[in-house]
Parts: C-alpha cells; structure tokens; sequence
C-alpha cells in the first residue's frame, strides 16, 4: 500500500495528521505480510507450477520482454510487472490488488473503526485504496484457483485464504457493506454473470497445463496453442492482461 500524506483534501490536511500514522501502519504491515509470501524458499517454484508465467513468457504481445535478464529463463528477480500480475489474474487469485491489505486494517480496525469509516466516506485517498481493493477481491475466484494447486506438491493457499477473509472483514466493517461491491451494483453483477462462462476456461486451462507438464520432450506445437488460446480466452473474460 502506498505511503499516507501526499494527496491530502483540505479537511484531510487540517484534521487528519493523526491518521497518517494509522495509514503508514497499515502500510508497513500490509508490506511485511506480501513480503512473508513472496519471500518464502518455496514461493517461486510454487507460483511456476500452478500459474501459466512459462507460457506467458512465451506470448508475443508485449512491446518489452516478460523478464529483464537476457535469454529465455524467466526468474523472480527479473519479472517484470506486467507478467506478474497477469499470471495471477489467470489463475483468479489477483493477489496483486488486495493481498495485505487484510493484515494492514486489522491491525488498526480495533479501536479505529469510526475514524476509518470517516475516511472512507471523507478521503478519495483512501476510498480509492479500499475499492480497488475490493473490486479485486470480488473478481478473485479461489474455488477455481484451487483447481491449479493440483499441479504443485507445494500449497500456499492456506495462506491466501487466510488474508482474503481478513480483507474481507475489515472492508465490509469500514464500508458498512453486506458484500463485497454492494456499493458498485452494475460491477459486481457483471462479475457474477461472467464467472461461469469464465471458470469453463479455467478448467481448461488447467488440464492442459497437466497434459503439458505430463507430456514427454517432444510437446507439440498444437499443446502449446491449446495454452496460449486459453490464456488469451481467460485474459478476455476478465478483461485484464495485468
């Protein structure tokens, strides 16, 4: 999450200094938690098996290449952004846009929660931060991600879960919603209608990344295809590439 003080309202600039140090603790533990993850022994190869980043890197679409190293090899250091985020969005986690933030607002919401429900209604700073947050946790799917974790012997999902029902939580509290997006209508009905053509396409996705994985050295060029239309079907469905 972003740093608290840079694009302050006029009541924000005149009343809100104390809750800069609410807003840089969310930030700072929303950070250590994303880092927890992505920093574990296991992360990496546990992210190459379950999500189709080999086959993203492979896709002739961006103007730069999905790694800044030189060669094919694709690694966590030199991901671009880009292929990152698109990989999670693939297999309907988009960790991205909301993993932390569960972490950050439950360390502050005991005792906090009228001051950030004041935010919330009073400061587009942080309104922004919380709907984007929960439009991309509305378009997350984990029941299908789930799917994906039979390709790994690693599981991380736990994890995951975990932090999306503490974002959960804590956004519903400071929006006073029943549900995710209940304050976006149109957008979170789009979503609903659109998950079941989608989870088709991710069904699919992942037995053919099985077939791929489980295939000898000779994997053909129509395998390979088969994956590419998936990911550019998914990517479709969800109206993002990352």
């Amino acid at each position: 999450m972003m740093k608290a003080g840079s694009s302050l309202s006029k009541r924000t600039a005149g009343n809100y200094s104390a809750s800069k140090k609410v807003m840089d603790k969310i930030s700072e533990s929303s950070m250590k938690r994303y880092q927890a993850l992505i920093e574990q022994d296991s992360f990496w190869k546990w992210y190459t098996e379950i999500t189709p980043i080999e086959h993203i890197s492979r896709i002739p679409i961006a103007s730069r290449p999905v790694s800044r190293a030189n060669g094919d090899k694709v690694d966590f250091k030199n991901l671009r952004a880009i292929p990152w985020v698109f990989a999670w969005t693939q297999i309907r986690y988009n960790i991205t846009g909301w993993y932390g933030v569960g972490t950050g607002l439950q360390e502050v919401i005991r005792g906090n929660l009228r001051e950030l429900r004041d935010l919330y209604m009073n400061w587009p700073f942080f309104k922004t931060i919380i709907d984007n947050a929960q439009q991309e946790m509305a378009r997350a799917r984990p029941v299908i991600s789930e799917f994906y974790h039979q390709l790994s012997r690693i599981n991380l999902s736990p994890l995951i879960m975990e932090e999306i029902d503490h974002a959960r939580e804590a956004i519903l509290s400071i929006t006073n919603q029943k549900e995710l997006l209940d304050n976006r209508p149109v957008i979170q009905k789009s979503i609903f209608l659109r998950n079941p053509y989608t989870d088709v396409l991710n069904l699919i996705q992942v037995e053919l990344l099985r077939e791929w994985r489980e295939s000898d050295k000779k994997k053909t060029e129509q395998l390979r295809h088969a994956i590419f239309l998936s990911i550019n079907g998914i990517a479709a469905a969800m109206q993002s590439t990352g």
